[in-house]
């Protein structure tokens, strides 16, 4: 079940507030996408987890004030889960089963690490997971509908996103100097959803544990340029949509850091 968490807001919907961590640098990248240090779990542990998102809601055009344009609405959701990538499922699975298009994943990892600066309106993390972990159902924010910029339009066929992973063979390898790595990864792929079940898929099937990602977004809207990441490919985005799968780029090892906590 989906529980919807309201609370009156009077910020713009959606500006360029993914791309806040955009261009900073890996430490900035890491402010930004960082969690907790990751611990292998034992037995069927739950987390608690938030993705802020874009959907396409086909009602939504006549809930527009004074005939402006629909582009989408921007929603917040916190729910648990074993890991990200369960949760990002269970997610893209009620979005669509709610009759929604997912468009985006702006932001998602787990609430330990979320930081309010990511997001143009308020919300309620503590209460948010709380209500989460208590009744096991989705926790999802009042929709913040936006009008379409020029980073919308006709798709191109790839999805672009910046990933925080912990690779257990790394892990292995700088026993107690690894504690995940950034990378960027670009997917081949009609629709948001897809894009994502491809990066969970084979993510899984290496062994790596997705903790938090940023941008997942079509490829003619992802700010490459602004970060620090390379591609073996000239043109990866070219050769993925010739190629088909996923290509990703060279990765940043972080050292383990400590736990943060949620605000209170």
């Amino acid at each position: 079940m989906v529980r919807e968490i309201t609370h009156p807001t009077d910020n713009a919907a959606r500006g360029v507030w993914w791309r806040l961590g955009a261009g900073r640098g890996i430490e900035a990248q890491r402010r930004v996408l960082g969690v907790p240090q990751f611990t292998p779990k034992e037995g069927h542990q739950m987390g608690t987890f938030y993705a802020a998102v874009e959907v396409f809601d086909p009602e939504g055009p006549a809930n527009m004030p004074d005939a402006a344009e629909y582009g989408g609405e921007a929603r917040f959701f916190v729910l648990t889960a074993e890991d990200l990538s369960e949760a990002l499922a269970t997610l893209a699975n009620s979005i669509a089963v709610n009759g929604l298009r997912l468009d985006r994943v702006l932001h998602a990892g787990a609430v330990e690490a979320f930081d309010d600066e990511i997001l143009p309106f308020e919300i309620d993390i503590d209460g948010m997971a709380e209500t989460a972990q208590g009744s096991g159902e989705i926790c999802v924010s009042e929709s913040h509908p936006f009008e379409p910029d020029e980073t919308d339009g006709v798709a191109s066929g790839v999805y672009a996103v910046c990933i925080d992973a912990f690779d257990m063979e790394w892990a292995d390898e700088d026993e107690g100097e690894y504690g995940g790595h950034y990378q960027l990864a670009v997917i081949k792929a009609e629709t948001a959803a897809d894009a994502l079940q491809q990066l969970v898929e084979d993510f899984e099937a290496e062994g790596i544990v997705i903790l938090s990602l940023e941008g997942l977004v079509d490829a003619k809207a992802f700010p490459f340029d602004a970060y620090e990441f390379q591609f073996e490919e000239d043109d990866a985005v070219g050769e993925v949509l010739e190629q088909g799968g996923m290509i990703v780029s060279n990765a940043y090892a972080y050292p383990p850091e400590a736990p943060r906590k949620l605000d209170s």
